[in-house]
């Protein structure tokens, strides 16, 4: 979990959130993850979102309503995540035909708040022909006079009752700036189908954007393969003393060894 300036963003795999350490986010080659994303602030948050260098929204942008949250699945094609995220290993074979890029590994966030409240008129309806992953889809439309700014977005409502919203702007995205080279390097592909469905709106004029950077990994500092994502609440086990420790302790409390 990382956080910035009253912004959170989560990597969970099944549906578990991974701990991240110096930046770096540890989970198995074949896994497949979500990003979950969360405003704090007061104002809405317009989110772009790249991996390994490629706009996975698709020439949109994601808008967070204030005190909420998002959970994007997987790679949008047109206002639909139509296939997951999922982590492989960067093979020789794959380096020969794909070759290598300078942000592989890495999930580049970017995101500003609206700089004023807009007011706005929402409309509610139920959408019975298509299945939404049993969500109510609220669709706002926000006229902005001063920008002419043509953007989407969409309202979600969980059967559980809390609220999620995203939204989607035609916006350029940057190249990831930090570019360390990894041994265990792997990279993001198009995994398993999904329909995750997004709807359009309008915002407001934007804040200047900050950034957040995380780096997808498969292997432990010492080149070993993990074969579990590292959790929150995973423990690692010292193999000197035994002693088990939280997943983001690098010395073992009890012998001082080092963990990994």
């Amino acid at each position: 979990m990382v956080y910035k300036t009253n912004f959170i963003v989560v990597v969970k795999c099944n549906g578990k959130v991974l701990r991240e350490k110096d930046e770096f986010v540890t989970l198995p080659f074949g896994s497949e993850y979500s990003l979950l994303l969360k405003n704090l602030d007061s104002r809405r948050s317009n989110v772009d979102i790249s991996i390994d260098g490629q706009d996975v929204l698709n020439g949109s942008s994601l808008i967070i309503e204030p005190n909420n949250e998002t959970e994007i699945k997987g790679f949008l094609k047109g206002n639909t995540a139509k296939n997951r995220f999922k982590f492989i290993k960067k093979t020789k074979e794959i380096q020969e035909h794909r070759g290598d890029k300078i942000d592989d590994g890495i999930i580049r966030v970017e995101f500003a708040f609206e700089k004023k409240p807009i007011i706005s008129k929402q409309i509610i309806h139920e959408d019975h022909h298509h299945h939404y992953d049993h969500y109510l889809w609220h669709t706002t439309y926000n006229n902005n006079h001063e920008t002419g700014d043509d953007v989407q977005t969409f309202h979600s409502s969980c059967c559980d009752g809390q609220m999620r919203s995203c939204s989607i702007e035609n916006q350029n995205l940057s190249v990831a700036e930090d570019s360390t080279h990894q041994k265990d390097e792997g990279i993001t592909v198009k995994g398993s189908e999904i329909n995750q469905h997004f709807q359009n709106t309008w915002i407001g004029e934007l804040d200047p954007s900050e950034v957040i950077i995380l780096r997808l990994r498969g292997s432990t500092d010492s080149g070993k393969e993990v074969s579990e994502p590292i959790t929150v609440k995973t423990k690692i086990k010292c193999s000197i003393c035994g002693k088990k420790s939280s997943s983001n302790v690098k010395f073992c409390s009890n012998c001082g060894t080092f963990l990994e």
